[in-house]
C-alpha cells in the first residue's frame, strides 16, 4: 500500500512526509516503524481503515538531505500548501569545483 492509494488528505501526508524524514535521520526510528507501524503511525495522528496495510516507509534518498521546519512564524507568509513537505535538491558538482 502507498500513500497514493490510502486516501489521506494533505495534512495526513504531511505527517507522514515528516515521519518519513525521520525515519531516514534515524535507523533507531525506521526499525520500530517497520516493526510497530501502527504504533508509529498514532504517534503522528495517522490512522488506517480497518484492513489496511501501513505504506512502507520510501527509501532514503543518496543525496544530502535538508530539514527545515516551516511553521509560519518567519516573517515570510507561509508556504502554500502541498502534498509532501519534502524538497529533494540534488546536486551533482562538475570536475573542478
Amino acid at each position: 500500500m502507498t500513500v497514493d492509494t490510502i486516501g489521506w488528505d494533505t495534512t495526513q501526508r504531511r505527517a507522514f512526509g515528516e515521519l518519513t524524514a525521520r525515519s531516514w535521520l534515524d535507523a533507531d526510528f525506521r526499525l520500530r516503524y517497520e516493526r510497530e507501524p501502527l504504533s508509529v503511525l498514532a504517534e503522528y495522528n495517522l490512522r488506517l481503515a480497518d484492513g489496511a496495510v501501513a505504506p512502507t516507509l520510501p527509501p532514503e534518498p543518496g543525496a544530502e538531505l535538508v530539514i527545515e521546519i516551516l511553521d509560519g512564524s518567519e516573517a515570510l507568509p507561509p508556504p502554500p500548501p502541498c502534498l509532501l513537505s519534502l524538497c529533494f535538491c540534488l546536486y551533482t558538482p562538475t570536475p573542478g569545483e
